[in-house]
């Protein structure tokens, strides 16, 4: 069953599920969502008209900036329906419109035996089913969001080994069989995308020592075979500053996390400085075509000498000013720069509810129930309002 016919039967469980699955970790509906219709007469013999579903307000096209943000999606043991994932997916959905995104990028892991293995898998633990990649893409469908699907290397076996280890730094013993398993792993993803009409599909993220293998060639056309639509690969920020060299796709996609000499007092005005210095350095039509696939930073003191070290700030003191004057000098170097890419926004945990952050108050990364979403929202505005 397709999920678009998985969808009509379920969508309607999904959202009265909202209100009865606390079991499932997932709180009550968000206060922002519309209410029901109901008719005082006839609520004793009929049901009650279905929850309006938001829309775009002004749906991604070509030429247009993607306004996203990025959702981080692990699996939870306790999403046991098709009808849990679709309503934790419209709320998510619903809060990215909220903040004026036509844009969400679903990131999720997939893993490795260790530095030097030729595997990677999907961990059925952790790791999303393809059907419940489907499934999201057909509640975006509903609400006209952009969705770029995107595997990325989870790096905990490889920091294990070593400290400095990090997916750009995987050597495995035989290239040619690595490929083999990721091409393995990748396919079942892409005819998801391609069955429900994800607008990109990423290849790779940050697999900087492996960029220049020959079998990317053959990876590229064995999920062309499969999937449409537009296909990319989200470099490292540190390769960008270096001139993107020899990477797998055309295009210019950063995992945008540059770092800056600047103490916690530094303004929005210095930061804004700072980062159009280190767009600005490129060609014209690499800025214009430039898409920030995932830039974010860690919400604690000294942030800005290196924005995303997350593993070595998870008992650090909250800094909120520090992530959304960040927020903010990313947004007016986007504007200032003409960057017409996009822009994705580091992160939302597919499991966390927008009306109530507070559980998801450790992750220094996320931007969720802080000043830096406020910055969004109005960032978003002036952007879409700038698009040419």
């Amino acid at each position: 069953m397709t999920a678009r016919r998985r969808i009509a039967a379920s969508i309607a469980l999904a959202v009265t599920l909202l209100a009865f699955i606390s079991a499932c970790s997932l709180s009550s509906r968000p206060a922002w969502w519309p209410k029901a219709k109901h008719s005082a007469t006839a609520d004793a013999k009929a049901s009650p008209s279905p929850t309006p579903v938001p829309v775009v307000a002004h749906p991604w096209k070509p030429g247009m900036r993607q306004l996203g943000i990025q959702v981080y999606w692990t699996e939870n043991p306790n999403d046991a329906s098709d009808a849990v994932v679709e309503a934790k997916a419209r709320r998510l959905i619903n809060y990215a419109i909220s903040l004026n995104a036509n844009s969400i990028a679903i990131t999720f892991p997939f893993y490795t035996y260790g530095i030097t293995s030729d595997t990677v898998y999907a961990d059925p633990q952790t790791t999303p089913t393809p059907r419940e990649i489907e499934d999201f893409l057909a509640v975006a469908a509903q609400s006209d969001m952009r969705v770029t699907i995107r595997p990325i290397l989870n790096e905990d076996v490889l920091v294990a080994q070593n400290a400095l280890a990090w997916r750009g730094s995987i050597a495995p013993q035989s290239v040619s069989a690595w490929f083999q398993s990721y091409q393995q792993l990748l396919l079942p993803y892409a005819q998801a995308a391609q069955e429900g009409h994800a607008a990109t599909f990423v290849v790779g993220a940050e697999l900087q020592s492996l960029e220049q293998a020959p079998e990317w060639s053959s990876l590229i056309s064995a999920i062309h075979s499969v999937y449409t639509g537009e296909l990319a690969y989200d470099e490292n920020f540190t390769e960008y500053a270096d001139g993107d060299q020899d990477l797998p796709l055309p295009g210019h996609n950063v995992d945008a996390y540059p770092r800056f000499d600047l103490p916690d007092s530094a303004s929005v005005s210095q930061l804004t400085q700072a980062w159009e210095s280190w767009i600005g350095a490129h060609r014209a039509v690499v800025i214009h075509e430039l898409v920030l696939a995932e830039v974010g930073i860690v919400a604690v003191p000294g942030a800005y000498q290196s924005p995303g070290a997350w593993i070595g700030t998870v008992n650090s003191p909250i800094d909120a000013q520090v992530q959304a004057n960040w927020y903010q000098a990313v947004c007016n170097a986007v504007a200032a720069e003409n960057v017409q890419g996009g822009i994705y926004w580091w992160e939302v945990n597919f499991d966390a509810d927008p009306a109530n952050p507070i559980p998801f108050e450790s992750d220094r990364l996320t931007f969720l129930g802080r000043p830096a979403a406020q910055v969004i929202q109005s960032c978003f505005a002036t952007l879409s309002g700038a698009s040419s």
